[in-house]
């Protein structure tokens, strides 16, 4: 396993001027810097840009981090996958211009729950199916693409409720030959701990494994999408949830996180908890839960759908007129 150096790619990304980028809205930080809402003034649309530290030199490792995960993008088109428009790249600003997605996070809709209320099951198994398609379609690419940081802060909601999978800052080209890597970055230095598999823990043993951890992150984001609660909750610190997790420990698919009236819900624990099995090869594949959801799905009919995203629009409007939260 190793991967292919993103920077040797050829691309043609668009470059766009930072004066066309006008009504700078902070939306949230990451790793290298700041995300924002902006307009473009000639396109007269909204978009949403992600920029290195503005109040720092742009160093050349940063620029580059931001123009590998650019790169990705510009080589991952695909209906639930964010879309990128270019690259504004000066010298005291470098930033990747994508669509903006107006409904922010899946944590956001799953955790926020003063703004909404009551989600529907067959919205949480429409998230939970686009998801899979989506990183589906990343694993077959030439190479297979391995996201490597799948959370649901990480994936976005468009004005319907749709998904598109971002941030693909920790991603990797997966090299079809047979090769000996090194290993993935420690745990301190790769993705969000709780929906990191155990492998990950100990790169020394982590070989082929790579290709099957998005599955056991997305297992966790199945719990996470069912339960509306926060994966090990009760944990203090990384190092418990590390050590939690390599005595097998899991989250709770007990009917007090998991309630009985879940479409399909055995299928679905099934489906979770050979997910995140700690043996990799013991893991299914994306294209497996992508027709077991596609089953569930066709349980509800489009108007189900159509009215479950309706209540969570009235419920965010709702709450926003009475002072709960901002529109951005």
């Amino acid at each position: 396993m190793g991967c292919v150096n993103l920077c040797s790619l050829t691309s043609n990304l668009p470059v766009i001027s930072y004066q066309k980028l006008t009504d700078l809205h902070y939306l949230s930080k990451g790793g290298f810097g700041s995300v924002f809402k902006a307009q473009h003034s000639d396109w007269r649309t909204t978009v949403a840009i992600k920029c290195l530290k503005l109040d720092s030199p742009v160093g050349e490792r940063e620029r580059n981090c931001l123009l590998e995960e650019a790169e990705v993008l510009h080589k991952a088109r695909f209906n639930y996958i964010i879309q990128i428009f270019g690259v504004c790249n000066e010298p005291e600003f470098f930033c990747i211009v994508t669509e903006y997605m107006s409904n922010g996070s899946l944590d956001q809709l799953l955790h926020e729950n003063n703004l909404y209320t009551l989600l529907a099951w067959s919205l949480r198994l429409r998230v939970l199916y686009e998801i899979a398609l989506g990183v589906n379609f990343l694993h077959n690419m030439t190479p297979p693409l391995l996201h490597h940081d799948l959370k649901t802060q990480n994936i976005l909601l468009d004005g319907e409720f749709h998904i598109k999978i971002a941030d693909f800052g920790l991603s990797k080209w997966r090299q079809l030959s047979i090769s000996k890597g090194s290993g993935s970055k420690p745990p301190e230095m790769g993705g969000t701990i709780i929906y990191m598999p155990p492998e990950e823990y100990e790169p020394s043993k982590n070989c082929c494994a790579a290709v099957k951890h998005d599955i056991y992150s997305y297992a966790i984001i199945m719990w996470e999408v069912l339960s509306r609660r926060i994966p090990f909750e009760e944990a203090t610190n990384p190092m418990q949830v590390m050590f939690s997790v390599l005595r097998g420990i899991r989250p709770d698919i007990g009917l007090d996180c998991l309630p009985g009236d879940i479409p399909s819900r055995e299928t679905l624990i099934n489906l979770m908890t050979c997910g995140w099995t700690a043996n990799p090869d013991e893991r299914p594949c994306f294209l497996m839960c992508v027709i077991e959801l596609e089953a569930m799905l066709r349980r509800f009919d489009e108007i189900d759908i159509l009215e479950a995203v309706l209540e969570v629009k009235k419920s965010k409007v709702s709450q926003c007129e009475r002072g709960g939260a901002g529109l951005v």
